[in-house]
């Protein structure tokens, strides 16, 4: 559109040059006057002021040499820098191969002039605390809590139920070890505690039937070993009690018993949580640890106690649990034969010690 434009004010200025002002302006006339107009502008381009020579050769001559600049020494030998850098260890791609490892070298003892002085008494406590320290945060020599082992499912809950709903039978009741029934090839455990603690009421409410065991509320009733047997799978064991009126003859029995009898999978030993661990029970314990016999605790008579009183009477039986037990089971258990709450959790506990496949 600029050129359109300049066309047509050139073609009018020449229209007003021209001695017929009504004539309009021919072709030969506008590319006449085109020409004329950039042969003009061709001549004022060549005839512009150009920077001479002598200039450009004055310019040149303006160097570090005529200024008495410091030459440089050409007998210093520069060492030719690398060409191409490795690039760092996480850009590796295909056209770098792997840099290899660097053995760290060994830290040398910087060996001193001065005698070595004795080293003082409280620098060396001090470093044996900084050595228990470090081995007991790697390697803690006692549990804090029971490691977590996960309850019973569904399923086994109601396996374990009806197994237990088998016709129980009593076997036999012994006093001495030559009296024990040989049924070695099914599995046994046995249930142990102080007097009076309902050990029989709980093996009663375990097999459904309040005649079984002959239960007393005077304590030590029981004075000799009554084995039952459940289905021809399974044999359970009332020991006699320890304890406040109990006879010491049994408590040789009972150990004799426990170390001698090889079908013998767990021992289940009862507590009540209202007076906690005895010093009975924990002698008890100790026997069956140096013996490395298993067993497991269950509180008996939680019905007795509110829910709040029961959890903090667990939580400080198992933390006692947790300082000194070696072969006790990780896992707690409470009952109670009045409500047969906690019944279904012992049976399939019991199931999971024999090995029984339901």
């Amino acid at each position: 559109m600029a050129s359109a434009s300049r066309t047509w004010a050139w073609a009018w200025n020449l229209r007003t040059c021209c001695s017929t002002p009504t004539s309009p302006p021919t072709h030969q006339t506008l590319v006449r006057s085109l020409r004329t107009r950039a042969v003009t502008r061709k001549q004022a381009i060549e005839n512009r002021p150009r920077i001479k020579s002598s200039t450009l050769d004055h310019a040149a001559d303006v160097s570090p040499k005529s200024q008495n600049a410091p030459q440089l020494d050409t007998s210093i030998q520069v060492q030719p820098t690398t060409p191409i850098s490795r690039p760092p260890s996480r850009y590796v791609h295909k056209g770098f191969p792997p840099e290899p490892r660097k053995s760290r070298p060994l830290a040398s003892t910087p060996t001193s002039s001065k005698p070595s002085s004795p080293s003082s008494p409280t620098a060396s406590k001090k470093q044996e605390a900084k050595a228990t320290e470090k081995t007991t945060e790697k390697f803690p020599r006692k549990l804090a809590a029971f490691p977590f082992v996960p309850g019973a499912t569904s399923t086994e809950l109601t396996k374990a139920h009806r197994f237990f709903f088998l016709p129980a039978d009593f076997v036999k009741s012994a006093t001495d070890m030559d009296k024990i029934p040989d049924n070695t090839l099914i599995p046994e455990v046995a249930f142990i505690g102080r007097s009076n603690i309902g050990k029989s009421s709980l093996i009663n409410g375990l097999v459904n039937r309040n005649g079984l065991v002959k239960t007393s509320s005077k304590p030590g009733h029981t004075r000799m070993m009554n084995f039952f047997k459940i289905g021809e799978k399974l044999s359970l064991v009332d020991m006699p009690g320890y304890g406040w009126k109990s006879r010491d003859e049994w408590g040789g029995m009972i150990l004799d018993y426990l170390k001698m009898r090889k079908n013998l999978r767990r021992i289940y030993i009862l507590i009540d949580p209202s007076h906690g661990l005895k010093e009975s029970d924990q002698q008890i314990m100790k026997l069956l640890d140096s013996s490395g016999l298993s067993y497991q605790v269950v509180l008996t008579k939680m019905d007795r106690l509110s829910k709040t009183k029961y959890t903090a009477a667990k939580a400080e039986i198992e933390a006692e649990l947790v300082k000194d037990a070696i072969c006790c089971f990780p896992m707690v258990l409470g009952v109670s034969s009045k409500t047969k709450d906690g019944l279904d959790e012992l049976r399939a506990a019991i199931v999971k010690a024999g090995q029984l496949a339901l």
